[in-house]
């Protein structure tokens, strides 16, 4: 996916097992879509609770975190209970939205570190790739705020 093209419309279920629609979102907040490897790992954990810690911060930007693997419901619920998140943590079991973003997954199977940030008219404005968690979060922050200034 290239600078300025639009979100794809998507549906996926939650950690909780309710379905997040992303035409609820479009044309009222930022769309901050994080794919991370897996729940329970020592980076990923690092990065969703950071993530956490700033959640506020976003919403104050009116931008919405959500954080998306191709792991389980249940693996994302006791992930998202045990850390105590707040923001919803989406399966995308087959792979679909991954496949639609032009994530490409190691070895087939894992899902990399990649963020894409869309803005309200759901046009990607920074996609993020890097290993780096607090990357993903400083520059997210950063291009929302400057979006919001033109």
């Amino acid at each position: 996916m290239n600078l300025g093209e639009h979100i794809p419309t998507f549906s996926l279920e939650d950690n909780k097992g309710n379905w997040f629609n992303s035409d609820e979102f479009l044309y009222k907040k930022y769309f901050v879509l994080f794919f991370y490897p897996m729940d329970f790992t020592p980076t990923c954990t690092k990065e969703v609770c950071e993530f956490r810690d700033v959640n506020a911060d976003f919403n104050a930007l009116d931008a919405i975190i959500i954080g998306i693997n191709g792991q389980s419901t249940s693996s994302h619920e006791k992930f998202y209970t045990k850390h105590q998140l707040n923001f919803p943590l989406l399966s995308d079991k087959g792979g679909k939205l991954t496949k639609r973003l032009g994530v490409k997954k190691t070895f087939g199977l894992i899902t990399p570190r990649e963020t894409f940030v869309f803005n309200k008219r759901g046009m990607l404005i920074e996609h993020i790739v890097s290993n780096n968690a607090t990357i993903h979060i400083e520059q997210s922050m950063e291009v929302i705020k400057k979006d919001q200034e033109n």
